[in-house]
C-alpha cells in the first residue's frame, strides 16, 4: 500500500480572476467550466475534471494538498493507522465529495498544519484538453506510468523530523532525496526532503524547514518539450509576472524549468524532462547542490 499521486491543489486567491488568467494565459492550462456555488474556479490540465481549485478569499494561500489513494481498502487503511496514531481525521460528506469529484475524502493536518484531504476514486470526465496557448499536453501520466498526479508541490515543514515520519509513516510516501543546499552567510540552514508515491514520478511531495506565509514554496507543472517551456517564459514576461528563477535544470529530478510568481505571491515552477524512476533499483540519495545549471532566483523587492 502506498499514496498513489498528489491530485490537485485547492488555492485561495485574493483576486481569483487574475489567478484564472495566469493560468490560462500564461500556463496554459484550461478553464473547466465548472459551476460552483461558493464560486470556486477550477483549471484543468488533463481527463481529471479538475487539478486546481481557485477559491476566493482575502488573503493569498495554499488551502489543501489532495492526496489520491487508488483504493477504498488503502483510504480506510490510512485513514484508520492516522486515527490509532493520534491524528484527528474529518470525514467529508457527500455533497463536499461531490464538489471534489471524488468518491469519498477525509481532511487531516499534518506535524506542521498544512490540510491535507485523502481522498479514492476520483470521477473522470475523459474531456481532451483544449489549451488557450496551444500547450499539447501537461505530463500527468500515461498507460504505462499510470497516473502521476498534477506534478509536485513543496510544502513548509518547520519541525521537519516530526513531519518525515507522518508522511513516511503514514500516509505512504517514502524519500528519494535529501538536499542540504549552500546558502548565503547569515542565512538559515535549508532542508528539502523529497518523497515520492507510487508512481515513477521523482517526487510528488517535498519537505522545506523554514515556514511559508502561503502553505507553500511552490507548486510544479510540467510540459511535454522543452519549446513549450520558453514559449511559456515568454508568455509570463510578456504579461509582466515575475520570474523568480531563470532557465535552469534541478539535479536530483533532472527537470527544466523555470520558476515564476502567481498572482498574490505562489511560485510556480513550470518544467520539462522530470526524471521518471524505477523505485525498485533506485537508492535514495543526500544532495548537496540543487541545481546542474541556470535557476539564478531573483525575488521582487
Amino acid at each position: 500500500m502506498g499514496l498513489a499521486s498528489i491530485g490537485y491543489l485547492r488555492i485561495q486567491a485574493s483576486d481569483a480572476g487574475a489567478w484564472m488568467d495566469f493560468g490560462t494565459g500564461v500556463l496554459g492550462l484550461m478553464d473547466a467550466g465548472r459551476e460552483d456555488a461558493a464560486g470556486a474556479r477550477f483549471l484543468r490540465m488533463d481527463r481529471h475534471p479538475f487539478r486546481f481549485m481557485i477559491e476566493p478569499g482575502d488573503s493569498d494561500r495554499l488551502l489543501a494538498c489532495g492526496l489520491e489513494y487508488r483504493c477504498k481498502d488503502d483510504f480506510d487503511s490510512v485513514c484508520a493507522d492516522l486515527e490509532s496514531a493520534g491524528f484527528s481525521v474529518t470525514a467529508g460528506d457527500g455533497a463536499q465529495a461531490a464538489r471534489l469529484c471524488v468518491s469519498e475524502f477525509a481532511s487531516v493536518t499534518d506535524p506542521a498544519g498544512n490540510l491535507l484531504e485523502l481522498y479514492w476514486g476520483r470521477k473522470l470526465d475523459y474531456q481532451p484538453l483544449v489549451s488557450p496557448t496551444g500547450v499539447s499536453a501537461f505530463v500527468t501520466g500515461d498507460e504505462y506510468t499510470g497516473d502521476m498526479g498534477f506534478g509536485h508541490a513543496v510544502i513548509p515543514a518547520p519541525d521537519i523530523e516530526a513531519s518525515i515520519d507522518f508522511y513516511t509513516g503514514l500516509i505512504g510516501l517514502a524519500i528519494s532525496d535529501d538536499l542540504y543546499p549552500p546558502m548565503p552567510e547569515g542565512a538559515p540552514e535549508a532542508r528539502v526532503v523529497f518523497m515520492h508515491a507510487d508512481n515513477p514520478r521523482q517526487h510528488s511531495l517535498a519537505l522545506y524547514n523554514q515556514p511559508s506565509p502561503l502553505g507553500v514554496v511552490h507548486m510544479m507543472v510540467e510540459v511535454s518539450t522543452l519549446d513549450e517551456v520558453g514559449r511559456g517564459l515568454d508568455r509570463a514576461n510578456k504579461g509582466g509576472h515575475p520570474v523568480i528563477a531563470s532557465l535552469g535544470r534541478h539535479v536530483n529530478d533532472n527537470m527544466c524549468s523555470f520558476y515564476v510568481l502567481a498572482p498574490g505571491g505562489i511560485a510556480v515552477e513550470y518544467g520539462y524532462d522530470g526524471l521518471l524512476v524505477d523505485w525498485e533499483t533506485y537508492t535514495p540519495t543526500v544532495s548537496t547542490e540543487g541545481d546542474l545549471w541556470g535557476h539564478e532566483y531573483s525575488f521582487p523587492g
